[in-house]
């Protein structure tokens, strides 16, 4: 083959290069690690829409709830921590109103 014959047959394929998703991390301090589970599992039921493209990750380390946002751009991360924050707002806001949660016993 010539040259010519292989700048003809290459294809050049351009891939858009990929950011890194934007992650937002928020750590809430919660007066008992019983008060974190309350809320985490108040807050974890709901999953985020596929069209979000947005995920949460849920850890408690002690007493404090600890939430990753991630997304894969920061208006989307801007929308993802606002919506959070609202519910999370709500559902402290809920725990204080009724005290803290009891600790339920194990069935027999």
């Amino acid at each position: 083959m010539e040259d010519n014959d292989v700048s003809d047959a290459m294809e050049v394929v351009v891939t858009k290069t990929h950011q890194p998703p934007a992650v937002v991390k928020i750590e809430i301090p919660y007066s008992s690690q019983r008060e974190a589970e309350v809320v985490r599992n108040s807050l974890q039921v709901d999953r985020e829409p596929k069209r979000s493209g947005s995920s949460k990750v849920f850890s408690i380390k002690e007493n404090i709830l600890c939430v990753e946002i991630r997304s894969p751009d920061v208006r989307q991360l801007r929308t993802a921590v606002s919506s959070f924050m609202d519910l999370l707002h709500l559902v402290t806001k809920t725990v204080n109103q009724f005290g803290p949660p009891v600790q339920q016993s194990k069935k027999k």
